[in-house]
């Protein structure tokens, strides 16, 4: 993927918040109108309850963080047992290193009290965008 291309997945991102999407729907707008378009509603239902650390309690996982994931599991998850899931759990792996790297957290709750909207730091659409650029940096690897 390019650079204006993957720049515009993450400017889409951000406007998914902007617009009144939750984290978790805002990467998989971003990233799957570009890779499964056809796939976005059922998948859109499915993110839902991650927003802002699953229903909104923030004691979970980053809702842009399983947004990722959902994109991840949509493009190279396995269908049926047996199937060999080597790429989708690599990928899996590779995107909780780059997250981890950097925000430092993958928790809700210490992003937002460690990271988002402290001094100089940028809000949950920002750390969406970015999340995305980090996703669709490794699916294009």
């Amino acid at each position: 993927m390019n650079a204006k291309m993957k720049q515009r997945l993450m400017d889409n991102a951000r406007e998914y918040l902007h617009s009144g999407w939750h984290c978790s729907e805002g990467i998989l707008l971003a990233a799957g109108n570009h890779f499964f378009p056809e796939r976005l509603p059922d998948l859109l239902k499915i993110a839902t309850p991650f927003c802002g650390g699953v229903g909104g309690t923030e004691e979970e996982l980053c809702g842009a963080f399983s947004g990722g994931l959902i994109v991840i599991g949509a493009l190279y998850g396995r269908t049926a047992a047996g199937v060999d899931d080597t790429r989708c759990l690599d990928l899996t792996k590779a995107y909780r290193q780059r997250f981890l790297q950097h925000f430092g957290y993958l928790n809700c709750g210490d992003l937002r009290k460690n990271w988002i909207g402290q001094p100089g730091q940028p809000d949950c659409a920002e750390l969406t965008a970015q999340a995305t650029g980090i996703l669709v940096d490794l699916l294009a690897a």
